[in-house]
This record gives structure tokens, C-alpha cells and sequence, in this order.
């Protein structure tokens, strides 16, 4: 495992929530901070809480503001700072789509809102600007997550801190999608019995699917028609021990979870049965999970030699724990097929890690710790990746009470390894 020392490290005016990169424009990134305000009697831990911790009141006011940074080399510049002064933002998602304006940004508030946000740019300059609202729920229920349909330009996922998890649509008036004139309809999907934390979408050939996991450690799927109507397909109250705070799919059948309990967990739903099929414990809650690479179906040479077999990948995929193939498969000498997928996970006390998930074919999944970066002080509530082909990956990475920003670099080797037989 590779401890990771930061290239540059900045202090924030606020706590950080979230971080995203423009995928169209990989050089800037956004920070959402989230600021409770205090109490006359409350202390300064109690007011810089996220909405998972205990003791914050409902009637207590929150701000925050979005951040615009620039990411040249190993220089990070502040471009711009959006106050937020009538709410906090719990998580931003930059659609993929492409638009007739600028990127588009989505804003989760803590006011029951939606915010929509341009990234302008242009050689010298380049600012945030709304450019719409859109209430999903009354101003006292704060909006947890958002994500985009993976297909539709049109619909976006939430969860709620009343439990909710809601599918928004949005219909065109005059202007473009998610314009101040366009018209959205909200469609309750589910409805956990503590805070919904997390949503993902996910797909087969023919249908479409959408998972969530709530503070009640409660993981449910449900199937989403293209009317909107919806038909709960199961729900999962055994996996996880604490609150389900992260979804990533791998496959329609395939996806892993992060916990308070600190595991992460690979979950299959194969042939209808729910089932762990790898876990780890990362030593924190596991906040966040984001895909940093996938490589699907890469093929390894598998040969005798002597008593000692050589395993070797190309294309920048880190072989190390991975299961290796079984000695009759190494005797004969074959080529196999690897799936190797690396994770970047936001893990709370813990910092952040990079994991990766891999399997031969036919052959157990199996996960481990690549990489950790420490050097934060308290809750790593959001990391980013700058979007890239490059074998060296760019990270951001945030932490909460302490406001710091660090920048970091993980390298993918090309590796291979010898199994003795």
C-alpha cells in the first residue's frame, strides 16, 4: 500500500461538502461549503455540522457558497466564490450532456431546492452564473444528493432528509432543459424511514432501475417505467450494519456500497439473490465512491515457467490483489480474461483511499487498498478526480472541520507478478 503526500494544500473560509470537476472543462473544479450557524449556546463543532451529526436544530440558519478553482500543473487558483447566504449545499453534479449554452451544474441546497448554475468561460475569464430554481420539497427539508439520468438530459434523481427519494423531470419551455421557464414534475420513488442519503440509476436491456440507501441501513431497488410509475422490486436490511451513505454500479447486477459502519461492500443481485460477494473494511465511514478507471475485459497471458508463472496486463491495470488463476489453469498456461476497476473513496476520519476491485474470469472479486492519503484532520466529506487518459491520476480532496484542500497524485504502473506453483 502507497501512502500519498500532498502537492498543495490551501485552507477554505468554509467547511467543504462536496467537489466535482467540470467534465468539459477538466481544468476547474467546484467546491459546495456547508455552514451551520450556531446556536447562543451551541459550540463551534456544533455549528459547522453536517446534517449526519447529532445535535443541530431545525430552525437553525444555513449558508454556504460554491468555489471555482483552476487546476494548472500543481497550481490550484481561486477564480471565483458564489455566496449561498440563504442555504448550505449538500452535493453539486455536472451534467454530461451537452448543451446549447455552457456546462450545466446542479446544486443540491439545504432549503429544499434545486440550483442550476453555467460555468462561462472563456480564454482569460470564467464565473459561475444561475440561471434557475427549482423547488422539489418545502424549504425545511434539506436536499442530500442529486445525480443525473445516465441517458435523459431531463431527469435527475434526489434524496431527501425527510426520507424521500424522488425523481425530478423537467419539461422545456422556451429556453433550454432546467431553464427558469421550463416546468419539473417530482415523482416520490421511495420512502426510507431516516434519511436517504444516497441514489444511483442503473439498467438492463430492457429496463430501468433506481437504488438507494438511507440512514435506516436499508438498501432498496426499484423499477422505473417510463411513465414514472414505479414497482418496488426489494428491499435489503441485512447487508449493511449503519447507514448506507454511497452507490456506485458496477454492472445492472453488480454494484458496490459505502457505510458508517466503514465498509465498503460489492453486492450482487444475480439470478434474483442479493448477496455480498466482497467487502473491506476501510477504517471510516465510506462517505463517497467514484469510478476512476475501468478496465472491462482486459486479456492476460497465463504460462508455465519453470515453477514459477508469470502473470502480466498491459494498459495500466494494477494486478496486485487480485486473485490469481488456479494452478491447473497455470500448469496448462491459458489467457484469461481481468476485470480490474479502481475506486476513489471519500472515507470520513479515515482520509481517502484508492481501492481496486478485480477479478479473473471465473475466479472470486476481490477488494484492496492501493493507495491512502492522510493528511487530513477531520470528516473527508468529498474527492474528485481531474478527468483524464493519462496513467498518473490528479486528485482533490476536502475535509470538513479543518477547511483544507489538498492536491494529489496517484500513478497506475504497468505490473505484473509471479505466482510460485
Amino acid at each position: 500500500m502507497t501512502n500519498i503526500s500532498s502537492i498543495q494544500s490551501l485552507a477554505l473560509d468554509l467547511p467543504p461538502s462536496c467537489i466535482a470537476f467540470c467534465p468539459q472543462q477538466p481544468t476547474y473544479f467546484v467546491i459546495g461549503t456547508y455552514y451551520l450557524h450556531a446556536k447562543a449556546a451551541s459550540s463551534v463543532h456544533e455549528a459547522n455540522s453536517l446534517p449526519n451529526d447529532n445535535g443541530e436544530g431545525d430552525s437553525q440558519k444555513r449558508s454556504g457558497s460554491l468555489i471555482l478553482y483552476r487546476l494548472h500543473r500543481d497550481d490550484i487558483t481561486l477564480i471565483a466564490t458564489e455566496a449561498t447566504p440563504d442555504f448550505s449545499v449538500l452535493d453539486i453534479q455536472w451534467s454530461s450532456y451537452p448543451s446549447t449554452e455552457s456546462p450545466v451544474l446542479a446544486v443540491a441546497t439545504s432549503t429544499g431546492l434545486l440550483m442550476f448554475y453555467h460555468l462561462e468561460h472563456d480564454c482569460d475569464n470564467a464565473s459561475l452564473s444561475a440561471f434557475s430554481t427549482k423547488r422539489v420539497s418545502d424549504e425545511s427539508t434539506l436536499v442530500l444528493s442529486c445525480i443525473w439520468h445516465p441517458q435523459r438530459a431531463d431527469t435527475i434523481a434526489v434524496t431527501l432528509s425527510d426520507g424521500r427519494v424522488c425523481l425530478i423531470r423537467s419539461t422545456a419551455g422556451k429556453g433550454e432543459l432546467w431553464a427558469e421557464d421550463s416546468t419539473v414534475t417530482v415523482t416520490d420513488i421511495y420512502q426510507h424511514s431516516l434519511e436517504a442519503w444516497t441514489v444511483a440509476f442503473t439498467s438492463d436491456f430492457e429496463r430501468e432501475y433506481l437504488l438507494s440507501g438511507g440512514d435506516d441501513a436499508t438498501l432498496q431497488c426499484s423499477r422505473v417505467d417510463i411513465e414514472d410509475e414505479t414497482t418496488l422490486l426489494w428491499q435489503d436490511r441485512k447487508s449493511h450494519i449503519a447507514g448506507v451513505t454511497a452507490i456506485l454500479p458496477i454492472t445492472s447486477e453488480l454494484f458496490l456500497t459505502g457505510s458508517y459502519d466503514d465498509h465498503i461492500r460489492l453486492i450482487s443481485t444475480l439470478a434474483g439473490r442479493r448477496r455480498v460477494v466482497a467487502e473491506l473494511n476501510l477504517g471510516g465511514g465510506v462517505w463517497r465512491l467514484q469510478l476512476l478507471h475501468d478496465n472491462e475485459s482486459a486479456e492476460v497471458e497465463v504460462g508455465f515457467r519453470d515453477d514459477t508463472t508469470r502473470v502480466s496486463a498491459s494498459n495500466h491495470i494494477n494486478l496486485r490483489g487480485v486473485r490469481s488463476p488456479s494452478k491447473d489453469a497455470v500448469r496448462r498456461g491459458c489467457r484469461s480474461r481481468l476485470r480490474s476497476i479502481l475506486i476513489l473513496a471519500s472515507c470520513m476520519h479515515a482520509g481517502t483511499r484508492v481501492l481496486r476491485l478485480g477479478r479473473f474470469e471465473d475466479e472470486d472479486w476481490r477488494l484492496e487498498v492501493l493507495a491512502k492519503f492522510e493528511e487530513h484532520r477531520s470528516m473527508n466529506y468529498g474527492s474528485a478526480v481531474r478527468p483524464s487518459d493519462q496513467a498518473t491520476i490528479t486528485i482533490v480532496s476536502t475535509s470538513f472541520y479543518d477547511k483544507l484542500l489538498c492536491l494529489w497524485r496517484f500513478s497506475l504502473p504497468d505490473i505484473g507478478w509471479e505466482v510460485q506453483v
